[in-house]
């Protein structure tokens, strides 16, 4: 009998590798320079994609005080990929330091989104005289590996908001990073584009018109999406000037870059004190926002597109929640929501202590502590994967 163990064939190795989780995978790319080749082609990590738990980690962006005999010593910046589960059933877990990325406390670093395991962070470069320089980095948290730096993108002037939006074209399996901003010359709302791995921005041609935007674009069904305020010229604005029927979302189709309005719940019928904000829960796009000053409500779009499949998930008050004690200007937003919709993580960014769980099935709310709890962003969308934050080979 042979003493050697018998050779499994390519196409089973590869098959059972795409199974595994990401961690043991990196692992297994020391072990073999064959192995290596298979996990890192984008062949299998597009192979192992499909066959991964999809959104099962909440990308957070939050302080980390580095203490020194009890005292700050200095204070970081922290982009931590959590899982969902975890951070519901042990809210109070560390943030794994291997993961995560850290930049200094000028804060010149944002999260615009996560799509498929790689993170799109944007960089202010320089600020002066009237110009604002920005450049866009790629970077999966799994993989430990980060772009360089893309194209500069100059805003003219800089005091203009600039609206950003991360999306991924399937068709082409392109990562693309959309800008919209006034542009003074032209004395309207501009749209750039930028695909992971090109050497420039170009201009959208297809969508000629933008409304305002609000926010951060998000991704979902194939499309960025932004909360946005409908016919009004110019990109200045005073919130208490808008009509409730000015609120549309504003829909920009990654393959075709065409866009469309769909319209927020028939429900939501006052426009409340603050701006309401979009978020993705659960894979679907939700619309929140305080009502009155003493309701935090959240609708989530059950059909992508169809304004009928609005469904008002949570309306809750704040002396329910044990926040009677809010000033006029803190805003409570959605940190996760459990796969099934029953827990709700909601916490505000102006003061830390404010965290809390609330169940939508039994009206339940317990306050807890989070790791490093000065939550300012939370994305919902982020898995772990291979996709390298390159350009795909032609």
């Amino acid at each position: 009998m042979s003493s050697t163990l018998p050779l499994l064939p390519p196409d089973l190795i590869t098959e059972i590798l795409s199974w595994l989780p990401v961690k043991i995978l990196v692992r297994f790319t020391s072990v073999l320079k064959h192995w290596k080749s298979i996990i890192f082609d984008p062949k299998f990590a597009k192979l192992h994609l499909q066959r991964s738990p999809k959104h099962t980690h909440v990308l957070l962006t939050l302080f980390d005080d580095v203490k020194y005999n009890g005292e700050v010593y200095e204070t970081f910046w922290v982009v931590a990929p959590l899982l969902v589960r975890g951070l519901l059933e042990h809210p109070s877990s560390t943030v794994n330091e291997d993961d995560s990325f850290h930049f200094d406390q000028d804060h010149t670093t944002d999260v615009i989104g996560s799509i498929n395991g790689l993170v799109c962070l944007k960089e202010n470069i320089s600020q002066k005289k009237g110009i604002r320089e920005i450049c866009i980095r790629f970077w999966n948290p799994s993989l430990r590996l980060k772009s360089k730096e893309a194209p500069t993108l100059t805003v003219i002037p800089a005091s203009v908001n600039l609206n950003l939006g991360f999306g991924y074209d399937d068709s082409t399996d392109t990562y693309k990073v959309v800008a919209v901003f006034w542009d003074r010359t032209a004395k309207k709302m501009e749209g750039r584009v930028h695909c992971m791995g090109d050497s420039c921005w170009r201009k959208t041609l297809a969508c000629p018109d933008f409304p305002i935007l609000l926010g951060i674009g998000l991704f979902v069904n194939d499309s960025i999406n932004w909360l946005a305020i409908d016919n009004l010229k110019g990109h200045k604005y005073k919130w208490n000037h808008v009509t409730i029927k000015q609120l549309v979302i504003f829909s920009l189709d990654m393959p075709k870059e065409t866009c469309k309005y769909m319209l927020l719940p028939a429900g939501f019928c006052e426009l409340p004190e603050y701006e309401p904000d979009l978020v993705v829960l659960r894979g679907r796009l939700c619309l929140y926002y305080e009502h009155k000053r003493t309701h935090f409500v959240l609708w989530e779009m059950g059909e992508f597109g169809v304004q009928e499949s609005w469904t008002k998930l949570v309306n809750v008050s704040y002396m329910h929640l044990q926040f009677d004690g809010f000033e006029h200007y803190w805003l409570l937003f959605p940190v996760c929501l459990s796969e099934n919709g029953d827990i709700l993580l909601l916490t505000c960014k102006q003061v830390a202590e404010y965290v809390v769980m609330y169940s939508r099935r039994d009206d339940r709310v317990e306050h807890i502590e989070l790791p490093n709890n000065e939550i300012w962003y939370a994305d919902n969308e982020h898995m772990q994967s291979l996709v390298l934050p390159l350009p795909r080979p032609h």
